[in-house]
């Protein structure tokens, strides 16, 4: 069922005060060029791989409604392995399960993460998630005595190789796979098939006569309990279990002022700002993969305009599938059904 269980909840409570010290300098210009230059080489610059692989791509003649279809296909697609959403009253009665856990459960235990200091949060878990780029790329960011070597093939001026037009495409081939999820959650017509927009917009028209369950906090501080879970997670990832120790906290500073003494050998903002563009791309994965449903489609030419009604539980199921998405961030077990290790089930 999907609750957020005791068990998962009071692991999280345990294991992060919100007393915690969080302040550290701020991220050296060296660390990040060290993580963005080898993106920047022609062979690895994800604009110009995009650009390949989508210009010979014809896609179908469909509106997401203004983003409204989009947000709602994702939503649907990532929390369909946990609520029911071709059985309405049975959505219904799972939304307001997941309610009563967060009322119960999880406000109590962790509210008092949200007294975190947000800006040394998140500038801590900036410097996690470099340290942890940088191991990815076999460079060990606390035992260096000199900048890494750039790449020889890395240019000194950058121009990005796609157009509106071609970004529109590659967001269009990167949500498909959502779509496609997002019919069969619905228990709709495969897309392609003449009914699927019919049947889309009936279905989308009973949704919007749900209500969403009461919550005894406001939404947005539930989403800032969300972004504190993944950067406590991102930190614990990166600086391992004494992250947040006295002893963990002096390394921490140690190794951002051995990078901060560390010369560039290039101009890093052009670099940084490039390599900021890229990472607002979609990933050439999930690219691709919209490009193999795209060619599963019976009729690929077909051409389809939603705009689906505001549906009231949307905000309710971001909320839960955040947390969701940021507990299991957390945890080595999932917050949702374990049951089996329920006092209350």
């Amino acid at each position: 069922m999907p609750c957020f269980c005791t068990v998962p909840t009071e692991i999280v409570s345990n294991r992060f005060s919100p007393s915690m010290s969080l302040v550290l300098p701020p991220v050296p210009l060296s660390l990040q060029a060290a993580v963005a230059f080898p993106n920047l080489t022609p062979e690895n610059r994800l604009d110009m791989q995009i650009a390949a692989l989508i210009d010979p791509i014809k896609i179908p003649n469909i509106h997401f409604g203004g983003g409204g279809l989009a947000q709602i296909a994702m939503t649907i697609s990532m929390m369909m392995g946990n609520f029911t959403f071709d059985d309405l009253p049975k959505l219904e009665f799972q939304m307001q399960q997941a309610a009563t856990s967060i009322n119960t459960n999880v406000w109590p235990r962790l509210k008092g993460l949200v007294g975190l200091r947000m800006q040394p949060l998140l500038n801590y878990s900036i410097i996690a998630r470099l340290v942890i780029d940088l191991q990815s790329l076999g460079i060990d960011p606390f035992n260096i005595t000199f900048f890494p070597e750039p790449p020889v093939n890395l240019p000194h001026r950058f121009r990005f190789a796609l157009k509106p037009p071609q970004i529109k495409k590659a967001r269009f081939l990167a949500g498909l796979p959502q779509l496609f999820q997002m019919t069969e959650a619905l228990d709709l017509p495969p897309l392609g098939d003449p009914g699927v927009v019919s049947a889309m917009q009936n279905r989308f028209n009973m949704m919007a006569r749900l209500s969403p369950p009461q919550l005894i906090v406001p939404m947005p501080m539930l989403m800032k309990l969300m972004m504190v879970l993944e950067a406590l997670a991102t930190i614990e990832a990166a600086f391992g279990d004494d992250a947040f120790t006295p002893a963990g906290m002096m390394r921490t500073r140690s190794m951002l002022r051995l990078w901060g003494g560390f010369p560039i050998p290039m101009p890093p903002m052009p670099a940084l700002a490039m390599n900021m563009r890229l990472a607002a791309l979609p990933p050439l994965e999930d690219i691709q993969l919209g490009e193999q449903m795209l060619g599963s489609m019976s009729n690929p030419s077909f051409r389809m305009a939603s705009s689906p009604p505001k549906l009231a539980i949307m905000p309710f199921l971001n909320v839960a599938m955040a947390l969701n998405t940021a507990m299991t961030m957390t945890l080595d077990m999932p917050p949702f059904d374990m049951c089996s290790l329920c006092p209350c089930a």
